[in-house]
Parts: C-alpha cells; sequence; structure tokens
C-alpha cells in the first residue's frame, strides 16, 4: 500500500516510514498544532506522537487498513444496560460512574466476592490484590469475545514492531546530511519555540543549555565503562581507542551536544537568533527615528504579506473563499454594499483586501509608578480574504506597528504611520509578489477596526463626545440625540463628497471644527486611492453594547429593582456566584456587581463578562421579577437587539426586526426613565441596520478579537521585565513567533479535531439510530465514539444543546449524547427536545420528546454552529441563546 503524508507531497510504502517524515520533516517535538492521523479516513488528531502510534496499533491494524475496527471486546455492566467494546481501562471508568453515585459496585474478576460503594475503598481493593491482573481474569458475565482480546494484543505487537523496523531502513550518504540538517532545524525550532511560545528567557534557555553539556561531560565515564562491558562480553578484551573511537561518535552523533556546544551552530543567544534569521520566514521590524526620543517600530507590511502568501495553507484558504459564491442575504463583507461599490475590490481577479486596527494599551501595571510612561500605540491587520473563523486565530492577526502613546501625540499619525502608509500606496499602484501564482497581486485598506476614540483620532474627526457634532456617520447634534432617531431620517449622513469639503473648510479655517465635527484628514483617506474614512469605520459591538451601553442600562435596571425590593444587592451577588455554570460559560461567569455601581452608573466588568451577565440574568433572577415591570422589559430588548447584532448572517427582514427592536428599547427606556439622558452609543447603536448592509455582519469587524492580541505583548513584558526600547523587544518577540507558526505546512489547526475516542457497537443504539448509522457504515459492527469534538474552533461534548431544525417560525433543539466519526464524516446522536419560548425570561424552556428518543443528526443541519448550556431553574430546564436563529 502506499501511504502519502497529508501535508506535502511525500509517499512511501512503508507506514513507518511516513510516521518517521512526519516527525522529522513537519515539527516533531516543536510542533504546535494537533497532530493528525496518517490514514485519509480518519478525523482523529493528537497532541503527541505516542497518542498517535497507540492509535495506529489499536485502530489501523494491518489486515485492515481502510477501516478503523478494533478487535471487539465487549464489556457488560451488571448494573446497568452498559454492553460495549472497550479497554479495561475504559470499563473501570465506567464502574466508578456508578460508585460516585453511592451504587454498590461487584468486584468483576472472577473468583473475588468484594462490593463497595465507597469510590476509594474500590479503588484501594483493586490496586491492592488485582494489581497484575489481566483481561483473562474477568468473570465470564463480565467480557465476551475473549479470544479477541489475544489477538489484539498480537496485532498490537506486530504493528509496534513493524513500524519499529520500517523505520531502521538504511540511509545514503546525502540522506544522512538532509537527516543532520533537519535535526539541526528542529532544535533550533524548539528553542525558538522556548522563547515565543512558552515565554522561556534566551538567559534561562543559554543556562539550560550550558547544564545539559556539563552533565554530558561528566556522564563520559559512565558511558565508557558501559561500552567496554558490552564489547567485552561479545568480543573479549579489546584496545582502549576502539572503545574511545565508539564514544566520541557517539558523542558526535548526539544532535544536542554537536550545535549547542562550544562553537556550534546554536550554542549562543546571538548564534542561534542568526541562524533562525537565515533559515526561518522571519520578517525582523525596522525601527524608525523621529527625533532624538521618539521612534516607531515597524513591521514591513509587503514582506509580511509575502511570507504569509508563500504558506500554502493561507494561499490555499484566501482563494478558496474568493471562489466561494454567497447566498442571498448578508453573510460576509462581500455582500455589503461597501465592497460592492469599491471598484477596485470588486473586481474578477484575487485582490489583497486588508483589515487595520488601531489601539493604545498598557503594559506596565496601570496602578504603579510606571502608569501611561509605557503605554504603546498599536496598529493590527488582517487579511480580509480569509474566512472569519480562520481570521479569528491569534496568530492570524499581523503587527504592523508599535509606539509609545506620548509618540503619537507629539508627532500626530501622518508622521507615525509613514511607513505603513508607503507600503499600502506601493500595495495599491503596484502589488506584491506572490510566488506560487508567479504574478503580483494588488491590494487596499478594507476597514478600520477601532474603539471609538481610536476611530475618531485617527479619521479625523472630534475625539471628545459631548461635542456638539459627535457622529461619524452623519451630521447628528448632541441635542438631537434625545428626540430624533436615526431612522426618522432627519439626521443627514456623511458623503465622501461633503466630508471632503469640510475637511478643506477646516484647514482654512480652524474654527469650523466644532461645527463640522471634523477637526483634520486622515492620513489613510489622504494617501490611499481606494479609502475614504466615510464608509472606512465601522461601529465596534464591544465597545458600543458589551463595554457601554449593557453595564449602564444593567445598572439603571438593576437599581430600579432593588428600590421596588424585588432583589438585594446581596441576593443577586450571591445568585451570581453560586450560579452553576457549563462548558463556555465557565470561562466568560460575570463578576459580582460592585456596591460602587449607583454612583458610578454602570457595573464595569469586561465584554464578555456582560454578555454573559446579561445572557443568564433572566436565569438567576428572572422568576422574582413580576411578569411587565417595564425596566425588566428594556433588559430583555436590549438581550434581543445583542442577540440579532451578534448574528453572522441577515435578511432584509432580520435588518428590519432590528430596526423595530432598537425603536422599541428607545422609547421604552425613555418613558421609563425620563430623566435619564441618552448616550453618543445609544446613537451609533441605531445606525447599526445601515451599517450591516454597508459592511455585513458586524461581528467580523469587531474588535473583540483584536485584543486578546494584546495579551501577547502583556505577557512578553512580564516575563522579560525589560522595558529599554520596549516597542522594538515585542516587535522582534512577535516576528520570531510568527516565524515559528509559518515554518509550518499547516498555519491553522484541523478543521476538525477529536479527542479520545473509543468503540461502541452499533447494535446498542435504538433501530432508527442503527438504520442511519448501518447507511454510512453498512460493513461495521463498530462505531467510533469520541468524548469531544473541535469544528473550526467549535468545542461539542455530550450534554450541550443544539439547534437543529424549526416548528412555527421558531428553533428547535437536541441534546447531544454521543459523537460519533464514520470514516471523515462527523455525526451527533442526540435526545430530541420539546420546547416553548417562554418571553418574560427570554430563553427556551425544554423537557424530553417521546421518552428521549434518539435521532442522527449531520453538523451541515445545524441552525447555528455554537452549542449551548441547558440550566434548571425551578424545576425547569431553559438554554438562552446565544445569537439570533434564522428559521
Amino acid at each position: 500500500m502506499q501511504w502519502t503524508c497529508k501535508q506535502c507531497i511525500f509517499s512511501t510504502d512503508k507506514r513507518g516510514q511516513l510516521l518517521k517524515h512526519f516527525r522529522l520533516k513537519h515539527g516533531g517535538f516543536t510542533r504546535q498544532q494537533p497532530i493528525p492521523c496518517l490514514h485519509n479516513n480518519c478525523l482523529c488528531t493528537f497532541k503527541s506522537f505516542n497518542a498517535l502510534k497507540v492509535h495506529l496499533s489499536v485502530w489501523h491494524c494491518q489486515s485492515d487498513i481502510g477501516h478503523a475496527s478494533k478487535p471487539t471486546v465487549v464489556f457488560h455492566c451488571q448494573l446497568c444496560e452498559y454492553t460495549e467494546p472497550c479497554t479495561e481501562e475504559e470499563f473501570f471508568t465506567h464502574l466508578r460512574s456508578h460508585l460516585k453515585l453511592k451504587q454498590r459496585v461487584l468486584c468483576p474478576y472472577d473468583g473475588c466476592d468484594f462490593h463497595s460503594n465507597v469510590y476509594s475503598t474500590f479503588n484501594a481493593h483493586k490496586s491492592r490484590v488485582h494489581r497484575a491482573s489481566a483481561t483473562t481474569h474477568f468473570k465470564t458475565e463480565i467480557v465476551s469475545n475473549i479470544e479477541h482480546k489475544d489477538q489484539l494484543a498480537e496485532v498490537e505487537n506486530d504493528i509496534s514492531s513493524q513500524d519499529d523496523s520500517d523505520c531502521e531502513f538504511e540511509e545514503s550518504v546525502d540522506d544522512i546530511r538532509d537527516l543532520e540538517s533537519q535535526l539541526e532545524r528542529n532544535l533550533a525550532a524548539l528553542f525558538l519555540k522556548m522563547q515565543t511560545i512558552l515565554h522561556i528567557s534566551e538567559s534561562a534557555s543559554q543556562e539550560v543549555i550550558q547544564q545539559i553539556n556539563q552533565i554530558h561531560l561528566l556522564s563520559q565515564p559512565l558511558l565508557q565503562s558501559k561500552v567496554q562491558e558490552i564489547i567485552s562480553q561479545h568480543c573479549g578484551d579489546v584496545d582502549n581507542s576502539i572503545v574511545s573511537d565508539i564514544i566520541n561518535a557517539v558523542s558526535q552523533t548526539n544532535v544536542i551536544l554537536k550545535f549547542t556546544s562550544t562553537g556550534g551552530s546554536l550554542s549562543t543567544a546571538s548564534r542561534r537568533a542568526s541562524y533562525i534569521q537565515q533559515e526561518f520566514p522571519l520578517v525582523m521590524p525596522v525601527e524608525f527615528r523621529l527625533d532624538r526620543d521618539s521612534s516607531v517600530v515597524y513591521v514591513p507590511t509587503l514582506k509580511m504579506l509575502q511570507a504569509l502568501l508563500r504558506n500554502k495553507d493561507i494561499l490555499d484558504k484566501v482563494l478558496h473563499l474568493e471562489c466561494g459564491a454567497s447566498p442571498e442575504g448578508y453573510h460576509s463583507f462581500r455582500d455589503g454594499s461597501h465592497f460592492k461599490e469599491n471598484v477596485f475590490l470588486n473586481v474578477e481577479e484575487f485582490r489583497i483586501a486588508l483589515g487595520l486596527y488601531i489601539d493604545d494599551f498598557e503594559v506596565a501595571n496601570p496602578l504603579g509608578t510606571s502608569k501611561k510612561k509605557h503605554k504603546l500605540c498599536a496598529v493590527y491587520w488582517v487579511l480580509a480574504n480569509l474566512d472569519s473563523k480562520y481570521r479569528s486565530a491569534l496568530h492570524s492577526i499581523q503587527l504592523a506597528l508599535l509606539c509609545k502613546v506620548k509618540t503619537v501625540k507629539e508627532h500626530g499619525y501622518a508622521e507615525v504611520l509613514r511607513p505603513l502608509i508607503q507600503d499600502l500606496v506601493t500595495l495599491e499602484e503596484h502589488g506584491v509578489y506572490v510566488e506560487q501564482l508567479a504574478e503580483s497581486v494588488k491590494g487596499t485598506v478594507l476597514y478600520v477596526a477601532a474603539d471609538n476614540l481610536g476611530a475618531h483620532a485617527l479619521a479625523g474627526f472630534q475625539e471628545s463626545f459631548s461635542a456638539d457634532l459627535f457622529c461619524r456617520f452623519c451630521m447628528c447634534k448632541q441635542d438631537d440625540i434625545q428626540d430624533k432617531e436615526v431612522r426618522s431620517g432627519l439626521h443627514q449622513p456623511r458623503t465622501r463628497e461633503d466630508h471632503d469639503r469640510h475637511v478643506q473648510e477646516v484647514i482654512q479655517d480652524h474654527t469650523m471644527a466644532r461645527h463640522l465635527g471634523v477637526k483634520r484628514g486622515c492620513p489613510l483617506n489622504e494617501n490611499l486611492k481606494h479609502f475614504h474614512v466615510v464608509n472606512g469605520f465601522p461601529p465596534d459591538i464591544l465597545h458600543d453594547f458589551l463595554e457601554g451601553i449593557v453595564p449602564a442600562e444593567m445598572s439603571l435596571c438593576l437599581q430600579d429593582f432593588m428600590t421596588k425590593k424585588y432583589v438585594s444587592l446581596d441576593s443577586l451577588n450571591k445568585a451570581i456566584r453560586q450560579f452553576r455554570y457549563t462548558f463556555s460559560d465557565k470561562a466568560d461567569q460575570p463578576q459580582i456587581i460592585p456596591k460602587t455601581f449607583i454612583a458610578k452608573r454602570t457595573i464595569g466588568g469586561n465584554g464578555h463578562e456582560n454578555w454573559a451577565l446579561l445572557r443568564l440574568l433572566p436565569l438567576m433572577v428572572g422568576h422574582k421579577i413580576p411578569e411587565g415591570d417595564q425596566a425588566w422589559e428594556i433588559l430583555m430588548l436590549l438581550k434581543d437587539i445583542l442577540e440579532i447584532v451578534m448574528s453572522s448572517h441577515f435578511t432584509e427582514e432580520l435588518i428590519h426586526f432590528l430596526v423595530c427592536k432598537i425603536s422599541e428599547h428607545r422609547e421604552l427606556l425613555q418613558q421609563t426613565f425620563p430623566t435619564y439622558k441618552l448616550r453618543p452609543k445609544h446613537h451609533f447603536i441605531e445606525h447599526y441596520p445601515q451599517m450591516i448592509k454597508t459592511f455585513g455582519p458586524l461581528v467580523d469587524v469587531w474588535t473583540m478579537r483584536f485584543e486578546g492580541k494584546h495579551k501577547f505583548f502583556k505577557k512578553v513584558v512580564h516575563d522579560t521585565h525589560n522595558f529599554k526600547n520596549i516597542a522594538h523587544t515585542l516587535a522582534v518577540r512577535h516576528q520570531k513567533m510568527m516565524a515559528f507558526h509559518l515554518d509550518s505546512v499547516l498555519f491553522f489547526k484541523p478543521s476538525v479535531e477529536i479527542d479520545k475516542v473509543r468503540s461502541v457497537m452499533i447494535s446498542s443504539f435504538p433501530e432508527n439510530v442503527q438504520r442511519l448509522l448501518h447507511q454510512r457504515n453498512a460493513k461495521q459492527s463498530t462505531v467510533l465514539v469520541a468524548s469531544s469534538a473541535c469544528v473550526h474552533g467549535v468545542k461539542y461534548t455530550a450534554d450541550m444543546i443544539i439547534s437543529v431544525g424549526c416548528c412555527s417560525g421558531l428553533p428547535e433543539f437536541q441534546q447531544i449524547t454521543h459523537i460519533v466519526v464514520i470514516n471523515t464524516e462527523l455525526l451527533l446522536v442526540c435526545k430530541l427536545l420539546n420546547s416553548w419560548y417562554v418571553e418574560h425570561l427570554r430563553a427556551y424552556e425544554l423537557c424530553f420528546s417521546g421518552g428521549g428518543s434518539l435521532t442522527v443528526t449531520q453538523m451541515s443541519e445545524l441552525n447555528d454552529v455554537f452549542p449551548l448550556s441547558s440550566y434548571r431553574v425551578k424545576g425547569n430546564v431553559y438554554v438562552t441563546l446565544k445569537r439570533y436563529i434564522l428559521c
């Protein structure tokens, strides 16, 4: 049989050679991504090569290469209907699940009458009495088809031996040289991973290298004694010079010692840096000195674009999106009017679309003596040509520029961004040469993501939102926020022609700035032919909603609830602390409400926490709030709006529904709290329906993932404690991290990752499920069941709730029980659920349909890719959506 590498063109007739090739050429122990199974019809991925070898020996025997069919060893539980082919360890894991429920478990070994309902006592008995017991020692009623267990052991031994023997093939002189060169590269990649991924300092790495070399020297007498002993046993007395030659040969072939000892290519920090710069796709930053005390560190965008598009994984995904046809509605930026009206980007030939991001962030302790001293301004960019599921990976976000915030204030954006703008102008006019396409590809900036302050500062609008003309989308005045909605059409929208005229008027007369809302021109606008500020700065859900309106209105409404004595601050915080968060909600669980929230008029918190609080608050305290309460309805309308805004695709009907919800929320807020003044962010969200038509789904252009990029730089500063030329230090470390990722053939994680598979007999499922599984796996009596699966970064596991199908315009739900893998297909075995929409809670009440009957669901049938958590409240089970589901 011919074996082919999944990541390159290498092929061989021996599986062991393929395994060796994969370890050597595609990262080995330095690999950051999961390791895929060598078989093309298997979705499994692994964290280590040992796990891969075990999987190959158990699931892919040589006699049946095309199928993942483990020899049948069936275990039967005497306490339940558990009857599955599995390992001894998996069976005891099942027995321990009964012990956790305090059920009495009988020892499964033959001739043993021990029983217990205590978890620790049962484990102690097994460890003490049956430590050396084998599967053949089980009671006959516990294990069936025992003869296959012996076959399994034989197969495992045969395959293990076969893999080892396959690796022991003769090498030519050229092969040996290539092997040595590749091992040197792998060792360099390990050091690069230690520095950029594991954040181990160069001094610590150097100390480890020196200690390893020292230990090797001290162990020479042990090696010499052992070699002398072995030779004497087989050859009698041999001259000491022969022993010395053997020891020298062994030492010289030790890769770590050869390349890290004195004079080796990786022996010092400077030598390692030189090797990495020569052998890895490293694009080094350039420092531009503006004056004696100010500088800008810039990563050449054109060179970085070339490095990215040189990676086959990135280029394939970029071109795949280019060829994909968009269905009706708004699914990406390509469906928005901004892209469709861009005559430069909206053409048949491949054009590069860049999304920029600008923000200030603090790398030092914001409360210490260095507060604001080391505050940096960062400019990132991302290939908008990539699908949003790939753009969300943090290493997909590239660094363009770093400098201190005071440098921007002293020199202005035009001077600071000069090197970036020069590259962008070149990209527009001449393009960047892509080797794989053998042509130059042009491109431009599609949008600039930023918070409102950053967007207005770069675009040249008024940076004070208490100014009269505060909006970058229209000419709305401060006084008009309270009584004029955007949908009324009473606010004059900003146009390109009007904005260009306003900039010229402000240049001639600076006093016009407060009348026009424009302070200066935008350097991007002034230099790029195919970018304009009027439709180049989309709104940001994170700062407008999750860190703006949500915490402010939450504070307002909670104060009202406490005044009416529906809840107290202590009872609310107790509900937040004791709520049983599950799955992804565990990482995003909200913080308690501070005692100062009334005085501050906000509950604070970050975006993820506020999003989780708004979603789960109805399940925490909704039963305490009487139906019809207006303040509660304000929060529920806000929840409705956020669910719609967070959607990944829109129809014209849904956009119109959003307009109505925003208007209804505004009216009720002003009616319930007549003294409350609407904020500029309330006005911004009224532009969202039109902005969705302009940019497509706003969740694709928000700043959440960009802000996650700051964490890398903060981690570097925390570990290095070096503030000397901090911007240059961070930029160099970031580029080395990118070189590590770009050196891998697979830049992104596999689209599907499977964890901990086991074999389950199809006959153990209900008849309707058996029939559906046999349709896809007719020849096999078992299927692989995974403990969890990750599809494009979204994790699925048992007990999660998914939405499949619709009834009367409302989504229907199912609960995952098993994740089944059949060849390259992922199937979800689920319990059918009945659901009722509870408007007061803005949640769905769930119950099992027909006694919990099962069905099989394909991934393509999901209404929404994000699974949900169910929660039991007052004896009922509820699920609340993360984003609106179109039916």
